[in-house]
């Protein structure tokens, strides 16, 4: 019950108390008014009627007496009077039934008038000649005390209505910081720190607020406190302090990730850049010029990466960088080698470049069948040829055979997407993301497959790793998206276990489709009781990319009460403020970060570090990429809430 609830309640009795006690002192003081005025009525009617008749009684004229007594009688006021001789024999009687007309009996019961009797000595001369004997009639003293009543109750309860009406608008103003004050710890659960700027004028509400108010900016200062610390740290962790470019190992990490994954990356391309004469320049110009031919590399590099999607960019050590783009073809590898080229020889006129020949570029072709080592290997090889071909020369390393997966054209790719969407060719399967505390079941996260038939004519399944990135290009991703949620839906409707959750990857590129959110809306509005167990996820740097559209996608889902998760978080390196401004509901830690994870302390304080700040914003966090029971241990000791992997379970 509120407090305003409760000082209503408390005004509401205290009134009914007051009126209680004050209807009945009022009704008490009245009837006993009322009590003597019958009776002084009584007597004093006795007194003027034994006066008038004294001379009649004592000429025994008993006619005159019983006129004169009928005249008093008749008048209504009376409910016995009686005339008597010396013995008490009555010569004269009238009485008058009570009967009381416009007065409830209950009134009567509870509030009865005694009716006192009064009596006067009739005299002949000095001689008692007999007695009269009067009763006042009590009707007209019962309807008194019954209108007086009636005023009074309606007095009160117009006067509480008043009352209760001033309460109800002074208690709205006296308790309107309360409610300030709880729309500002909605807040600060929500991850926003508002501070109250009006301040009450009463003492202890003031004190209240400022205390609020405190609260508020000292969690706020806590939690950015300790993301900077966090962030500083795994900056400095995952950096090159020179050019701040992501350093070899954290770079090794992440490629390493990616390409054991399949469903993310199933082919791309690494490319290696080589200063040449860096050892020169630190040794005849010093090595503070050598730092800022790095720097000057780092940053044509960068401003070369920033125009690819799903782009690493490192720097290994000394003189070498490294380029890793997903989903790159051919093509588009001999348009990257060139633009790399440029990029050299526009740093061959700065002033610390010894020759026209600033370095070389090696690529090396991914197909999803080599691990990091070998896409290395080939890519220094590549490098190692481009040194012999000239200044500033890039050279491709192609791998052998690639299947029909990935030799396939956009127009090819277009047909098999829309026949796949067309017959029903998209099969979809469930992986499960395990609670760290009792390994039961959080959700399953859900993968779209294509099934097609290969040139022996077996059936075979393709990872969205293949046909996503073509699919993104060939603008057919929502329709693929629309396709999965649908199945989805209809797979909830039939599940006995209303328990059973759904994790739905959603593409980045689908937020910038207005269609595609008025379809949405309409899926979730027509299954509002479903949409309570679906998971919309989308990747990490994806998201940071288009925040006004997450968070527009966000406030849509969560109208219908489906939840939000960030997916490889970690691998944008981002700073972790924008979780202040989205309302995410889970985040999964790339599993670059949970690799060999007992052997890296860093990696282990960056995600204690990351599910306290998550705690904190009400954000659970999931490891990916599961592989070994060590792992899993770690993550159930650093308070994760759940896990997903191979080690726990292949998607089926």
């Amino acid at each position: 019950m509120t407090l305003s609830r409760q000082l209503i309640i408390l005004i509401t009795v205290l009134l009914v108390l007051v009126f209680a006690g004050t209807f009945y002192i009022s009704v008490q003081n009245t009837r006993a008014y009322l009590e003597s005025q019958l009776e002084s009525h009584a007597q004093d009617t006795a007194t003027s009627l034994g006066l008038s008749i004294s001379k009649h009684m004592a000429e025994k004229d008993l006619a005159t007496v019983t006129s004169m007594t009928d005249a008093i009688f008749d008048r209504g006021y009376y409910r016995l009077v009686v005339v008597q001789d010396m013995q008490g024999a009555p010569l004269v009687e009238r009485k008058l039934a009570v009967t009381l007309e416009g007065v409830p009996s209950w009134f009567i019961e509870q509030f009865p008038l005694s009716t006192p009797i009064g009596e006067a000595i009739v005299m002949s001369g000095w001689v008692q000649a007999g007695k009269v004997v009067v009763q006042s009639h009590p009707g007209f003293a019962h309807r008194q005390l019954w209108q007086n009543s009636v005023e009074i109750f309606r007095w009160f309860l117009v006067s509480a209505l008043v009352v209760l009406l001033l309460g109800l608008l002074s208690l709205q103003l006296v308790l309107k910081p309360l409610r300030e004050v709880e729309q500002q710890a909605n807040a600060i659960v929500n991850r926003e720190f508002p501070i109250i700027e009006r301040l009450p004028r009463t003492l202890d509400l003031r004190r209240i607020v400022l205390a609020m108010n405190r609260m508020s900016t000292k969690v706020k200062g806590m939690i950015e406190r300790l993301e900077r610390l966090t962030e500083g740290l795994h900056r400095q962790a995952s950096r090159n302090p020179v050019t701040n470019l992501t350093n070899k190992r954290f770079f090794n990490n992440t490629i390493k990730n990616l390409l054991a994954s399949p469903e993310e990356c199933s082919s791309g391309l690494l490319a290696l850049v080589e200063l040449k004469n860096l050892k020169e320049i630190n040794e005849n110009h010093g090595y503070q010029a050598g730092d800022e031919l790095l720097i000057q590399t780092a940053e044509v590099l960068r401003s070369v990466s920033k125009s690819l999607n799903k782009s690493y960019l490192a720097h290994l050590n000394g003189g070498d960088f490294a380029l890793f783009v997903e989903d790159m073809d051919v093509v588009e590898a001999a348009k990257l080698g060139q633009a790399l080229s440029s990029a050299l020889s526009g740093l061959a006129d700065t002033s610390h470049a010894l020759t026209q020949d600033v370095g070389h570029i090696g690529l090396a072709a991914f197909n999803g069948s080599q691990d990091l080592s070998e896409l290395f290997s080939q890519a220094d090889m590549s490098l190692r040829t481009a040194q012999s071909e000239g200044p500033n020369s890039w050279h491709l390393y192609m791998p052998g055979e690639l299947d029909n997966a990935r030799i396939k054209g956009a127009t090819d790719w277009h047909t098999t997407i829309k026949s796949a969407l067309a017959s029903d060719k998209f099969v979809l399967q469930f992986q499960p993301v395990f609670a760290c505390c009792d390994n039961t079941i959080l959700h399953q996260e859900v993968y779209v497959r294509i099934r097609e038939e290969n040139e022996q004519g077996e059936a075979q399944l393709l990872s969205a790793g293949l046909f996503i990135p073509h699919a993104d290009r060939l603008g057919l991703t929502s329709e693929i998206d629309k396709m999965v949620i649908v199945k989805i839906l209809e797979r909830l409707r039939e599940e006995v276990d209303d328990n059973t959750h759904y994790a739905i990857n959603i593409s980045p590129i689908c937020l910038k489709n207005s269609s595609f959110f008025a379809w949405l809306e309409r899926q979730l509005g027509d299954n509002s009781e479903l949409s309570q167990r679906l998971i919309f996820e989308m990747p990490e740097y994806g998201a940071v990319a288009q925040l006004d559209d997450v968070s527009r996608f966000i406030q849509l889902i969560k109208r219908y009460g489906a939840a939000f998760s960030l997916d490889h978080f970690g691998r944008s390196q981002s700073a972790f403020g924008y979780l202040k401004t989205i309302k995410v509901d889970f985040l999964k830690i790339d599993g670059s970060y949970l690799r060999e994870l007992q052997a890296s302390a860093e990696n282990q304080f960056f995600i204690e570090a990351l599910v306290y700040i998550a705690h904190g914003l009400e954000i659970k966090v999931v490891g990916e990429n599961v592989e070994a029971e060590q792992t899993w241990e770690i993550l159930q000791r650093l308070n994760l809430v759940g896990g997903q992997g191979y080690f726990l379970g292949k998607p089926v």
